[in-house]
Parts: structure tokens; sequence; C-alpha cells
């Protein structure tokens, strides 16, 4: 009999723990106080955490801890710490994303087992090879993905694969998403997501919620993904209450434990009525369903209220609003209003009226009652149920711990001094000479590169450069200078095969130096000998340990993260890989990376209502959302010599428009230390 795949559910707060166990969840995962990417749900402290163990092993539960998120250089001691406790406590497993995590579990705490966060923009079978040889013993799937290239990468793999089947979808493809960290300094990658995406916007006279996705929910595919070589399916919504969490393992549990045929086909109507309990956005197969996926993930018209749509606002007076329900209301609910399609604040329900202004506290879906009502709250909005008056976590609490043995353990790891010694010894630069690399878009742009002092060009490698460079004939010299840059993106249909030959046809003919921009490219290099791989910032490289495992992997020099700050450079600056960082000083980075196409008219500019400006382009299959102006640090280049930085890459590969002259601006700008236009500084005068 083939092993079932396991229900994974999401916990952030006792309560959601709880719920999910009980309604029958294989596993949970939750993350701790620091480093996980939901950093605003309630999560757990280590004391906590043998606890919930206990109890879930108790009952046959598996625990999964999640570390995924970007882990700052000034952070790794405590996450050392952090990760000794962890080795004693034993949860079954650690959700990782940064490549530190990697190195230093592999290194220094063997006896964990590590699963590749989602963040990790694993989308096809060679980006599983890679996060396997690196330690990872799952993988979890971008969302991205759409049935048939799942089953693709489930028959060109064999680790363990993990896919998303419900809950919250983003609209950049996954760990891609740069704008809440360059609008604010609210890194998606470190937990603190804003979710920009959720905005309004506007472009020209249309406005709407062009990038809002609605909620993902597999259920009617699951017959079919339960046929595939998948170990789990995951529930997304740490930040649900478990008034959500409940119906919605229990759906999927009723589901995943019915029989083919007829007993799945009632099932299936079962769960879709739990899933009726479950406030939650409107409901898709998102991009399960391959192509047209956008028309039903997009609904500009709608801001994508999570929630279920309980009443409408018939009018308000004296801080009061005739609401008439559609679905019953209990005192302790939690209300999201929405007017003319802008979100407001939630609210809790106190005690409310009936028409006749007696107090109750509870009522039918059909009623009319009268509720005492923030100042946001207008004539002819409308509510949305977000949540239920849950057990108070004390009361959950008793329960978890009635009848446990949770191990005891010691927090701080007794061998720093060593890791010290690894990654912060010192270590001498170029002796005064900087090391300038350029990424050019164009072969026009690589041909005047070639003509520059830049010591190493790079070329973006699309398809259409590719043919181009590979009929061109380059001299002994040019060879040693020009560098092909990968896309971030190859699908396993119809990318993959491409670009994994066309890497071995480049390789033959002598190009040596490769930039990478996901870890799966790494699958494509079999033989490294007399290669110069160059980990791109796509690899979000932002720590001592994350860089050694880039260059334990083959790479000789690394991109820093693009948000990166001069606090974080600072601390670099003392460890054995700084000199050997390379800083990015000019590029026009993509915000969001996406497969949906919005509806939006390319390289217009559209705005968010604080007047952020955006400027939209497709390329190869992918919508690019990019800021109206570049980033630029030219001025900071006298300081980043003094503190030992040599290595320096300008980047005028891509960005909205045309960008006449880009490069010769750009390469004035490097060697007069001055900004040549306008431009972002990203996060570099931010803190953490």
């Amino acid at each position: 009999m083939e092993k079932k795949p396991e229900l994974l559910a999401p916990a952030g707060n006792v309560e959601s723990f709880f719920t999910a166990v009980e309604n029958g969840a294989d596993a949970i995962y939750l993350g701790l106080k620091k480093f996980n990417a939901r950093a605003t749900a309630s999560n757990f402290t280590l004391d906590e955490l043998p606890k919930l163990i206990s109890f879930a092993r108790s009952r046959s539960v598996r625990i999964y801890t999640a570390l995924n998120s970007q882990i700052a250089g000034s952070e790794l001691a405590e996450l050392l710490d952090t990760l000794n406790a962890l080795s004693q406590i034993k949860p079954d497993a650690l959700i990782v994303q940064d490549a530190a995590l990697f190195y230093l579990v592999r290194k220094y705490f063997p006896g964990l087992k590590l699963h590749a966060s989602t963040l990790a923009a694993v989308h096809n079978s060679a980006g599983v090879n890679t996060l396997e040889r690196m330690g990872a013993s799952r993988v979890v799937l971008a969302r991205e993905l759409s049935l048939s290239e799942i089953e693709l990468v489930c028959s060109n793999t064999k680790s363990e694969l993990e896919i998303f089947v419900h809950g919250a979808l983003c609209y950049s493809w996954s760990g891609m998403c740069l704008t809440s960290s360059f609008r604010g300094g609210r890194s998606g990658l470190r937990g603190e997501c804003v979710q920009p995406c959720r905005l309004r916007f506007r472009q020209g006279r249309k406005e709407g919620f062009f990038l809002s996705c609605n909620d993902l929910c597999a259920l009617p595919m699951l017959p079919s993904l339960k046929k595939l070589r998948i170990a789990g399916f995951k529930i997304e919504g740490r930040m649900k209450p478990a008034s959500y969490i409940g119906p919605v393992v229990k759906a999927y549990r009723m589901l995943l434990d019915a029989a083919p045929g007829k007993d799945e086909q009632e099932a299936l109507i079962e769960a879709g009525k739990l899933l009726s309990r479950a406030p939650s956005r409107q409901l898709t197969l998102g991009h399960l369903k391959g192509e047209g996926a956008a028309s039903e993930i997009l609904r500009p018209h709608r801001s994508g209220s999570s929630g279920i749509w309980i009443g409408t606002v018939k009018s308000v007076q004296d801080g009061r609003a005739l609401v008439d329900l559609r679905h019953e209301l209990e005192k302790g609910d939690r209300l999201r209003p929405e007017s003319s399609g802008k979100e407001e604040g939630a609210f809790t329900v106190g005690e409310f009226f009936d028409q006749g202004g007696v107090k109750i506290s509870r009522s039918e879906s059909g009623s009319r009652v009268l509720l005492v009502c923030p100042a946001t709250i207008s004539s002819g909005g409308r509510l949305f149920k977000v949540g239920t008056k849950s057990e108070s976590p004390t009361a959950t609490w008793k329960k978890i711990t009635a009848n446990i043995n949770p191990v005891r353990f010691k927090s701080k790891f007794p061998h720093r001094d060593k890791v010290a010694r690894e990654l912060f010894q010192s270590e001498s630069g170029q002796g005064g000479r900087d090391l300038l690399l350029v990424k050019v878009g164009s072969t026009d742009d690589l041909v005047r590169g070639l003509q520059s002092s830049a010591d190493f060009v790079l070329i973006a490698g699309t398809r259409g450069s590719l043919e181009r460079i590979a009929k061109q004939r380059f001299s002994t010299p040019q060879m040693r200078k020009v560098g092909i840059s990968l896309p971030a993106i190859q699908t396993e249909a119809k990318d993959l095969s491409y670009y994994r030959a066309a890497v071995g046809w480049f390789v033959s003919k002598g190009f040596r130096t490769w930039e990478l921009n996901n870890w799966g490219h790494l699958d494509f290099f079999p033989n490294l000998e007399g290669l110069r791989l160059i980990a791109g910032s796509g690899l979000n490289l932002r720590n001592e340990a994350a860089l050694a495992q880039a260059k334990e992997m083959g790479c000789s020099m690394s991109a820093l993260s693009l948000e990166i700050t001069r606090s974080e450079l600072d601390d670099l600056a003392q460890s054995s890989f700084g000199a050997r960082s390379i800083i990015t000083l000019f590029s026009w980075p993509p915000l969001f990376t996406s497969r949906l196409v919005p509806d939006l008219a390319e390289e217009k500019v559209f705005f968010t209502p604080r007047k952020d400006a955006y400027q939209l382009i497709r390329r190869a299959g992918n919508v690019y959302i990019y800021a109206d102006k570049p980033t630029g640090i030219f001025d900071e280049l006298p300081r980043l010599r003094s503190r030992g930085f040599r290595r320096f890459l300008i980047d005028v590969s891509e960005g909205p428009g045309k960008q006449t002259q880009a490069l010769e601006k750009a390469l004035s700008g490097f060697f007069l230390s001055r900004l040549h236009v306008p431009s972002f500084r990203f996060n570099f005068d931010r803190g953490l």
C-alpha cells in the first residue's frame, strides 16, 4: 500500500496548534520568536517548544520548526545558540531558507534534519537536486507551479517533495519579491512583509487591486495530487486563527482519507462545506490550473479581503451601524470593514443589539442588528468575519501540559570560538586594487563593456542573447573577460533542458565565467574544474556562513544580497569574506517577478495611494515590475574601499524602457564616485 502524503498544518499560536492536532494534522509547522518568515505571528519560545513536541508525539504528530528567514551576520551567534538548543529538543525537521543554515547544521549540528523552504525559490528538478546536495531531506516547491510541472519535477527527482495546497498566494514567485523591503525596509525574506501587492493601484483613469491574489484551494485536485510522488501537502496560515485552521485541516483530512471513487466524491462535497466556514479570500486552483490561471487568481475589482462576507451596512448613526446579516454573528467575532473596496482595520464585536434595541450576544443569518462600530465603518460598506472568539491561551496550555515529559536543554553553544575562527579570521584583500564587474543586457552593450576597463563583463543569458553570442567570435583576452549570467527562472518543461544543454555547449567552447542566480544553476555544472562561478545577488547571501556555503559549492566570488544594509557591511568587513564579496553599486532590480499578467499597460507608470511609482514589462513568460528609479550608491565608494571592499558590480542589464547610454553613465559614476542619475539607496541607510 502506497504511503499517503503527510498533511501539514500551520500554527502561529497555541490555540491554532491544538486545533490542528485535534482535527487530524500529521505534522505541525511553527516558528520561534525569531528567525522565521512569519515574524508578526505570535510564535513560540524555545521553552514552549519541548512541551509542544512532547504533546504532539503523544498523538503521533510531527513538529517542523521554521527557521526560514534571512539571517544578518550580527545574528549568527544567537542563531548558533538556537541551533544548539534545537539539537537537544529534536524537532522532526527545520524549515530553512538561508544558505547559512545548511552550512552550520551540516557542520555542527548534523543530527538536525533540514527541509528547504519555498522561499529558496526551488521551481525545477535542478533546484531540488542542488538543495539535496546541500543537505535538504525535503524540498518545498514554489507555489507558482502547475500540476503538469509538479508532475515533471516529481518524475525527475528522488528527494522528498512538499507542495502548498491551501491558503494565501503571493503575486511574486516564491522568495523573489523585494517590494516590501525596497519601499519600507520590511523584508518579506525576513518575515516582515507588509503586503504591498494588496494595495489599490492607479494607472491613468484606471484603479484597482491589480496585484492582489485570491487564495489557493487545491481540494478539487487532491485526487490527482495524491497519485504523485509528493511527501507533504501543506496548508498556509501561521497568521490565521484557530477558527480558520480547524475546518481547513478537517476538510483536507477528510479528502485525504477517502477511498478513490464515490467515497472521494462525497468527501469532496463535505469538505467544501467545511471550507465555507473558514474565513478566506475567494478560493481558486491557483497556479495548479496552468494556462489561464491569472484570470482566476487576480480580480482587480476586489481587494482580496480575507474573511466571510457576513453583512452589509445599511446606515450609520451615533456610532452604531445597522447591518443586514448574511451569516450568524456572535460576541467576540472579529470583523474587518471594507468600504469602496478599501480594507479597514479589524475590530472585535462586543455586545450588540437587535432592531428593538435589546442587548444580545448572538444573532442568526438574515437578521438585522445594531453594532457599536469604529469610525471607519460607512453606509454601504461590507463586513467580513476574519475570526471568532477562541479559548484562552492559558486554558489551551493546560490541556497540552497535563501529561507530558518535555526534554530539558541548554541554549549556549559551547564552540562559538571555533566557528568564529573559521568564519571571521582576517584575510588580506585585493592589495588596494578594485575588481570591477559589469553586467549588461544586450550584445551591443557587451561589446562596449569589453572595450571598457571592467575586469569582467557579464551578459544576461536570455535565449536571444545566448544565440547571438554563439555566432560571435571573441579574442583570447575577451574570452577571459566575458561571462554569462543565468536567469533566475527556468521552468521544468520549457527551459530546463535548453539551459542545461546551452551551458554544456558554451563551457565546451571556452566560456569559463558564470553568474548563478538560483541554487538550481549549480546542477548545470557537473565538473567545476577551470570554471569561475559567481554567486549572484539572487541567492540572497548576507552573512559569513551563507558565503561559506556558496564557496563550498564552488563559487569563487559572491554578490551580496541587494537588501543588505551599511551596518551589515561594516560587520562583514571584519570577516574573511569581506574582501571576496561583491557589492552592487548600481542596478534596477525587479521588485515583483511574477507569472501573473495583471490588467495594466506595459511601460506606463502606475501608482500606489502613497504615490510610489512602478512600471511593468513582460519578458520570457514572466512579468517584471520595477520602481521608477534605479538604485545606486556610487558616492559610498571611498568609505567601502576604506573598509576593505574591493569587488564591485555595475548592473545595467535590466529595467523599464530603453536604458540609453546607461552603461557609459554608470561607468562615469563609478570613476567619479558620484551618483549620475536620480536613484534610490534601497536598504543601505536603514537598520535591520
